[in-house]
């Protein structure tokens, strides 16, 4: 597979981390644990992408945590898979 397509899976799971994901921990939390005490989905955004700006852990996690994950698989199909005809 071409160096092209890597990079697109990786900016998938980039945007994808950092468009749809926070708003799904957001519905997730709001169904669990109950109303986001500093407002709502907006807030939590606001206050997801702040928290990238000031460097802290838990939000950079969520932000790449994807792109670990198709790394992650993208070497295992590469190594641990025989391509055909090998």
């Amino acid at each position: 597979m071409g160096l092209r397509r890597h990079l697109a899976w990786l900016a998938a799971a980039l945007l994808f981390a950092a468009v749809a994901l926070p708003f799904l921990v957001y519905l997730t939390g709001e169904f669990t644990l109950g109303p986001y005490a500093r407002g709502g989905a907006a807030r939590f955004m606001g206050d997801f992408y702040a928290d990238l700006g000031r460097l802290r852990p838990v939000a950079w996690t969520l932000l790449l945590g994807p792109v670990a994950l198709v790394i992650f698989w993208r070497i295992l199909v590469a190594y641990a898979w025989p391509r055909a005809g090998e």
